[in-house]
């Protein structure tokens, strides 16, 4: 009996020391104040091992004046899983950077993320004051029931939202006396050209490149993935469900039986776009700026003479403006929320670097790095240093190295850093995607529409067989696998998918982010 009092007195004891380590366990054990945050963006320059031996990571404490500890997913790794593999430990990371939008009630409501919407005026009035200025992302950092949950990532001017667009290759046309194509019959005819000249085709990614694509030419909204927009009478529509769309595939189906489309357009990727624009077997495609930028310098490295420059996106046929370009909302789908693993006693050091990042000094911090290092002030303009314009891993490598917005991070990447980074011809570009943004962007579904859960369980189930429906079937309108005489089936089939009730979730998703 004495051996067993002893044996209970020592489980008792081993327990208890057991759950006191727990207890105290703040935040994956860190005990010294310092904040331990977990990203999917925000990752270190792969030149160097750590955020360790990240400059932008180690002078991020020291202007912000708060210690940090850094998680990342395993590179390689898918973020959601990782995500959901993070949030099935007990001891949560104090702060998560993550795509919150749309569902952060979900997690409010499970108690993984706090409510920040007591707090927030008080403890982040630089934060406070910014939502204050800006009543769209006011909006957007808010659930429908008028909980703010995340610190957010905005853009400070709307061309920065149009990043992506039509590329052609500008020596070709001045080679052929052709202008910069400006409607639909004048990009027919280039790529018409270009093919008999050069052998080259029309090469693009089905994917989210394409999204609309030159669809706005045709007064249509979305290409080969499904796409949701809003019309002109403020209905929530799906863009392949249209006429519109019909006349577009109509279009592209005319290019492929002319051998003017390259033949791996259903499966090629990024990385195969670039290799085929290095073998001049494509003089026009949709890319994103920084692909643009990468073009053009390997060009130069190679010696190929190759020019590409962005194109406006084609008018309608009328002369309107495109009725639809790639532009998205002016925030970004993913914030830093705080969790509830984080003790009370230490909200305030959670909040001071959160709010830190929307004062005038940490806005040049997480874009340009640090003063007098990677940037100074000339003519009043932050400008960066040859540390990072003739750094010799290159600038762009030299940003990721030592700043935090170069492609998502923290308060507002500004249009300086824009104007910095790119060259002249990408930047340019991204002006020209951008006009006509204004009346675009009022078609765009805006990523801050949140559904209740019992909605996004039927909408997932309804999507999932939507979407796959679509793309096979855009696929088959284009080969002309699917005769596009069909389209009306095509249109009934989706409607015995769901895809009216799917419309009706959306629309009263919508309508409820319009009343935030």
């Amino acid at each position: 009996m004495k051996k067993l009092k002893k044996l209970c007195f020592f489980t008792f004891l081993i327990v208890s020391v057991v759950l006191a380590g727990c207890q105290n366990n703040k935040s994956n054990a860190v005990e010294d104040g310092t904040l331990t945050i977990w990203s999917t963006w925000m990752t270190p320059s792969p030149t160097v091992k750590s955020y360790e031996e990240s400059p932008f990571h180690q002078n991020l404490e020291k202007e912000s004046g708060v210690k940090l500890k850094w998680q990342f997913p395993t590179e390689g790794s898918d973020w959601s899983q990782a995500f959901n593999l993070m949030l099935s430990e007990k001891q949560l990371p104090d702060l998560i950077y993550y795509g919150w939008m749309g569902v952060a009630d979900k997690y409010i409501n499970e108690g993984a993320i706090r409510d920040l919407t007591k707090d927030i005026e008080e403890k982040a009035p630089n934060y406070w004051k910014f939502l204050n200025e800006h009543p769209e992302f006011d909006r957007a950092m808010k659930t429908d029931d008028g909980k703010y949950y995340m610190f957010g990532f905005f853009r400070e001017q709307p061309y920065q939202a149009s990043y992506m667009g039509p590329m052609i290759r500008q020596d070709w046309l001045e080679e052929q006396n052709l202008s910069m194509p400006e409607n639909i019959a004048d990009w027919t005819k280039t790529i018409e050209i270009f093919h008999e000249k050069y052998g080259a085709q029309l090469t693009f990614q089905t994917g989210w490149r394409m999204s609309p694509g030159f669809a706005g030419a045709f007064d249509a909204h979305g290409s080969f993935d499904t796409r949701y927009f809003i019309d002109k009478n403020g209905q929530v529509q799906l863009a392949q469900a249209q006429p519109e769309w019909r006349n577009y595939m109509a279009w592209f189906n005319d290019l492929y039986k002319k051998n003017l489309i390259d033949p791996d357009f259903a499966t090629i990727d990024d990385q195969g776009v670039k290799t085929k624009a290095s073998q001049d077997k494509t003089g026009a495609t949709i890319m994103n700026a920084g692909t643009l930028l990468a073009m053009n310098t390997d060009a130069t490295t190679n010696e190929t003479g190759a020019e590409w420059v962005g194109a406006p996106y084609p008018n309608q046929a009328d002369g309107t403006k495109s009725a639809s370009i790639f532009t998205e909302d002016l925030y970004n789908a993913q914030g830093i929320a705080i969790s509830t693993s984080l003790p009370e006693e230490e909200l305030d050091e959670a909040f001071k670097f959160l709010d830190w990042a929307y004062t005038e000094e940490g806005m040049q911090y997480w874009n340009f790095g640090k003063e007098g290092e990677s940037w100074e002030m000339v003519d009043g303009q932050p400008t960066f240093t040859d540390l990072i314009t003739e750094n010799k891993l290159g600038k762009d490598e030299a940003i990721a190295l030592y700043t935090g917005n170069w492609l998502s991070g923290q308060g507002v990447q500004l249009s300086r850093f824009i104007e910095q980074r790119l060259d002249e011809p990408s930047f340019n570009a991204s002006n020209s995607w951008s006009d006509g943004q204004e009346e675009a962007i009022d078609s765009i579904f805006p990523a801050a529409v949140s559904m209740t859960s019992e909605e996004r369980k039927e909408a997932s189930n309804l999507e999932n067989t939507i979407n796959t429906y679509v793309k096979e079937h855009a696929l088959k309108f284009v080969t002309g696998e699917e005769s596009l005489d069909k389209f009306d089936d095509f249109v009934k089939e989706l409607n015995n998918q769901g895809l009216e009730r799917l419309l009706e979730i959306r629309q009263a998703a919508y309508e409820r982010y319009l009343k935030r």
